[in-house]
């Protein structure tokens, strides 16, 4: 598929867009921009997996890509492909390194990855995750997709609350959901740690009752300014 070749979103699947991105459904042909991130040690350094071969990544993404096909579904796995797109620019005109191409992806899921059962005790709650290439971090890119997809959570799929799970030392990770507004409700030594890796891990959430708070408080916030603009 040509770089100038249209993506074709998933059956079923919402395609959201923000300030600078495309979030899609992945498909099976972003399997080498996925696999270019997740086969890094050092993207994968505090993620559940190790890096993924070429053919480990095609075979989650057809596991996704299966998911999208299902949607819409009250349990559901979706990954979406974090974009650029085509003939994007940043504020001072300039072309963005990489427009067009995939830079990340995100997950939200209240249903297992196997499809084995729910994630979560009930439908309106989700986890959230996600992944960027090196080279776009520190743009404000994956705080950006992140901040898109929790909109849609709640506001398109009505969740009561998001999860989400980050190893301690992942410090970045964390000041990010932060300022989303998630707030840690669990911390997890690395004793008892599950995962191999055996790191400690804190658990976060975002309540739908806080997020809203938030959202009237920033429309309000911002009115107040346009109205001192226009009578100054």
């Amino acid at each position: 598929m040509s770089e100038s070749s249209p993506v074709q979103p998933a059956v079923g699947g919402p395609v959201l867009f923000s300030e600078r991105l495309r979030l899609r459904p992945v498909t099976l042909d972003d399997t080498a921009a996925v696999q270019s991130y997740r086969g890094r040690d050092d993207v994968v350094r505090y993620l559940t997996h190790d890096p993924l071969s070429l053919d480990a990544t095609r075979a989650r993404m057809r596991v996704s890509v299966e998911h999208w096909r299902r949607y819409p579904a009250d349990w559901f796995n979706a990954n979406f492909a974090a974009e650029l797109p085509a003939g994007g620019a940043e504020s001072d005109g300039k072309r963005v390194p990489g427009a067009g191409r995939v830079i990340g992806d995100l997950r939200a899921w209240n249903l297992e990855l196997d499809a084995s059962g729910p994630a979560t005790e009930s439908a309106d709650v989700f986890w959230i995750g996600y992944a960027f290439h090196p080279d776009m971090q520190g743009k404000g890119y994956a705080r950006e997709a992140a901040a898109r997809m929790v909109r849609w959570l709640f506001d398109e799929r009505s969740a009561r609350e998001l999860r989400a799970i980050a190893w301690t030392p992942n410090t970045a990770s964390i000041m990010l959901l932060e300022k989303l507004g998630f707030r840690i409700f669990r911390e997890l030594p690395a004793e008892l740690e599950e995962h191999p890796k055996k790191l400690p891990a804190v658990h976060l959430r975002l309540m739908r009752s806080d997020w809203a708070a938030a959202q009237h408080k920033h429309a309000t916030r911002q009115s107040t300014s346009r109205t001192q603009t226009e009578e100054s």
